[in-house]
């Protein structure tokens, strides 16, 4: 048998793998395309939009973006395990080790290349897909019942609230501990239609109990002149604005890239609130070269390590199932952390930590076989 260079071999052995991920990734793209496509279909049915098809099809792929990064981890893993049955059915790993090079070359070749990969995920494919996150949502915020945004910058945080004969324009200096139902030092400009000024209240405190905003120690000026306006007094304006929808504005971490999202972190804590959606995405970057290399070692779990020829059906079971229990153990971690159990940045760790914990172990097996 003709013994093959370690350099020609990792090369024969890279593009084996880069077929493998590509025919996965064209599996779960067409599924999300598919899935994305319906949804869009769904919520644009009833609008009145001009190019229906070709703006659904775009806001389809913008999102299918993101949809595939969220699932690169399992795309990974399906592609490892597709990798080695491959090499596993056709006796390559055999043939491999009868040449004098040893298995673990054929791992960590494409463990080595999903690191790399992650890496050139993480710095160059999530900045292209916050910015089309953001567009996602600003097309689409057009057509949705809720008509209000935000804004966290320099200045404060900036609401905009739309009804059916006004705007009104929100600033305030900060919130405290997370807490949305109060806002310190904040100023609320009422518009018309026009956006012509109606008035403004400058108020030290607003409260929040459920969608009416009781302003305390406020100042009113008025666009007809008002004899009183360096009086402070308390007031009380309904709005549409509702507190759960306020916070789940600050949470699609999405929308950051692994450039921005530092400085994100940093204008939300200002502000008073803790951002931790946004730390946890920030880990999920760092962590994510780091996941993608554990998944393909992961998959020799199922595959060199069992030493069966079981069906393709059996191999995508263990796919799902391996899948769903990282799944949950990737939540159940990070609720942990949300919920001040551990820390924020350990939440997305341990379940690294363990998975790697479990592969390595395997991986000396195999070496030692």
């Amino acid at each position: 048998m003709k013994k093959y260079l370690p350099i020609t071999l990792i090369k024969y052995l890279s593009y084996e793998f880069i077929k493998c991920l590509l025919i996965i990734l064209s599996v779960f793209l067409s599924i999300l395309l598919l899935t994305n496509f319906v949804e869009e279909l769904i919520f644009f049915k009833e609008k009145q939009l001009d190019n229906l098809l070709l703006n659904i099809i775009i806001l389809t792929i913008v999102k299918t973006l993101n949809t595939l990064l969220e699932s690169s981890i399992f795309i990974f893993l399906f592609s490892g395990i597709f990798f080695f049955v491959k090499f596993l059915k056709n006796n390559e790993l055999n043939s491999i080790k009868l040449s004098g090079i040893s298995n673990l070359l054929a791992i960590l070749t494409p463990a080595l290349l999903s690191f790399f990969l992650g890496i050139l995920i993480i710095f160059i494919i999530t900045p292209i897909s916050a910015e089309g996150i953001k567009f996602y949502e600003k097309y689409k915020r057009n057509y949705s019942q809720n008509n209000n945004l935000i804004v966290v910058n320099d200045s404060g945080l900036w609401f905009m609230e739309k009804n059916e004969d006004n705007y009104k324009i929100i600033r305030a200096d900060k919130i405290v501990d997370n807490d949305f139902s109060k806002f310190y030092n904040s100023t609320i400009y009422t518009l018309d239609e026009n956006f012509n000024f109606i008035e403004r209240y400058d108020s030290k405190l607003i409260f929040i109990n459920k969608k009416e905003w009781i302003l305390e120690n406020t100042k009113v000026l008025s666009n007809i002149g008002n004899p009183s306006a360096n009086e402070e007094k308390d007031y009380s304006l309904n709005s549409t604005i509702d507190i759960n929808e306020l916070k789940n504005l600050f949470t699609n971490a999405n929308t950051n890239s692994f450039w921005e999202i530092l400085n994100s972190i940093k204008k939300l804590n200002e502000r008073g609130y803790s951002g931790d959606e946004l730390k946890i995405k920030f880990h999920k970057y760092l962590s994510l070269p780091i996941y993608l290399f554990s998944m393909i070692i992961l998959a020799t779990v199922f595959t060199i390590n069992i030493k069966k020829n079981y069906g393709n059906f059996m191999y995508i079971f263990f796919g799902v199932v391996s899948g769903i229990v990282i799944y949950f153990l990737n939540d159940l971690s990070i609720a942990l952390g949300i919920s001040g159990k551990m820390p924020i940045s350990l939440s997305v760790w341990i379940p690294i930590f363990i998975i790697v914990v479990i592969s390595s172990i395997n991986l000396i097996k195999i070496n030692e076989n």
